[in-house]
């Protein structure tokens, strides 16, 4: 297959094949492993080359013929609609105006048993933790009749334990004789789970085989060539007595989430990096939007001394997606005076500054004109990231920003953290990643079910992050 768009090169004459068993695709933020799947679930058509099945050459037009022919795709974002429960979101894609329900549940319920998944049917998806929604999409698409599952990124917002229940359902499916298409950029992921991968570089194939012939280093260097090793730089201690920049006393607050928060207190001082580590659904929307500003707390205090830049979870909310992306690229400065003569934006010059952002914080492709909405969610983390913390604010709000990335961007992020940090900012950084806490933090704030239930130094959770699989927060929130 081949794919362009415009001047972008998306897939250059790549070859997959997929058979029984679970098939990784690995590849940069770029590379062309989301315009792959697409085509393959039938959201879009390759310019040149065919998609064959069984050795027949087949056409997929729309998301429901590919899915007729047994192909699903559970995107990483979900596709579910929230207000209806799963049961419903099955009846709603029948062709029929009339629904046997009896039958559906059944049909539903089988599948989820095949596989050992135990999902609520009655409850709408919205009150669903992420982990049961993305069970409950994967047994409604084998519902479906798929036998061909194409999951994009489906651990990212889920915790140790939830990634590891994921994997034993995949394994099972493949037992079952599904073929299960996994994009990640986690290596260890690929380790634990993939029978056979792919790594796209560029538009290309740059390696396939089967995991069990290949190490882990060979697979790195064939997503993004040679990783240049980084060393965590050692960070001066805090000064404990700087008044600090954000100050969250006894906050309540609420958000689209499946839980707010309660009672929570948190201090950043300037250069200080605080990591607040919850799985999705604990509350790390609602405490993000919180302090950033977005939501007003029910109960409590937000002070703030400064500037604040927020990078919220999804950058799509962050983006003009039917613009061209110069015009994200400068939405928090479009005050400035260099970008206007006489009250009229002056385009060139919102033009060139784009530009230099856009190659310094390695955006691809760095073309201002292309739109927003064209960009892969890495490139997209890239572009919200830099342009938020380029200002140089007094505190910065960051929501899983590693998320979807790959090796090489986010050990680019990271850096850029660690540098906004040492600038002087004050960094409130909210993830599910316990790594990222331990690489960049100052002090680490466990969240569970909308509460802190544990605060430590970094060279403390270093030696705590195994015990909080089983800690359990009491009546009054404490650990």
């Amino acid at each position: 297959m081949s794919r362009r768009f415009g001047t972008v090169q998306a897939l250059l004459g790549v070859d997959l094949d997929f058979g029984p068993g679970v098939h990784a695709v690995l590849g940069e933020n770029g590379a062309g492993k989301s315009t792959a799947i697409k085509i393959l679930a039938g959201l879009d058509q390759p310019d040149t080359g065919t998609v064959e099945m069984a050795g027949n050459p087949v056409r997929l037009r729309t998301r429901d013929s590919a899915l007729g022919r047994g192909i699903g795709l559970i995107p990483q974002t979900g596709s579910l609609i929230g207000e209806l429960t799963l049961l419903e979101n099955l009846a709603s894609t029948q062709p029929r105006q009339l629904v046997r329900r009896r039958a559906l549940r059944e049909k539903l319920e089988s599948a989820a048993a095949s596989v050992g998944v135990a999902i609520d049917l009655t409850t709408p998806v919205r009150r669903l933790g992420r982990a049961q929604q993305q069970l409950g999409e994967l047994a409604l698409t084998v519902a479906q009749g798929a036998r061909i599952l194409l999951l994009d990124e489906p651990t990212s917002v889920l915790d140790a334990d939830e990634i590891h229940g994921l994997h034993v359902i995949l394994r099972a499916f493949a037992e079952d004789g599904i073929t299960v298409v996994l994009i990640t950029h986690r290596l260890a992921e690929v380790r634990a789970v993939a029978d056979a991968a792919t790594v796209l570089s560029h538009g290309t194939v740059s390696w396939t085989g089967k995991v069990a012939d290949v190490d882990d280093e060979t697979l790195a260097r064939a997503m993004v060539g040679e990783l240049q090793a980084s060393t965590p730089p050692s960070r001066a201690p805090i000064d404990q007595s700087t008044e600090p920049a954000l100050v969250l006393e006894g906050l309540w607050a609420a958000a689209n989430d499946l839980a707010p928060v309660r009672n929570i207190t948190v201090r950043v001082r300037p250069r200080e990096i605080v990591a607040v580590i919850g799985t999705a659904g604990s509350g790390q929307r609602a405490l993000a939007e919180a302090a950033a500003g977005i939501v007003p707390p029910e109960r409590g205090t937000r002070r703030v001394t400064g500037t604040v830049a927020y990078i919220p979870e999804q950058r799509a909310e962050a983006l003009l997606p039917s613009l061209p992306l110069k015009w994200s690229a400068v939405l928090p400065r479009l005050r400035d005076k260099r970008f206007t003569r006489f009250g009229v934006l002056r385009e060139d010059v919102v033009d060139t500054f784009a530009r230099h952002l856009l190659v310094r914080f390695d955006v691809r492709p760095p073309n201002p004109d292309l739109p927003a909405g064209a960009l892969s969610g890495g490139n997209a983390q890239k572009l919200v990231m830099g342009r938020e913390l380029d200002t140089a604010p007094a505190v910065a709000v960051v929501h899983a920003p590693t998320q979807g990335l790959d090796l090489r961007a986010t050990q680019r992020i990271r850096d850029l953290i660690l540098d906004t940090a040492d600038a002087g900012t004050a960094v409130l950084l909210i993830s599910a990643d316990h790594e990222e806490a331990r690489a960049l933090a100052d002090r680490v704030l466990v969240l569970r079910d909308g509460r802190i239930i544990g605060v430590y130094t970094a060279a403390e959770y270093d030696h705590a992050v195994h015990r909080l699989v089983d800690a359990r927060p009491d009546e009054d929130g404490r650990q």
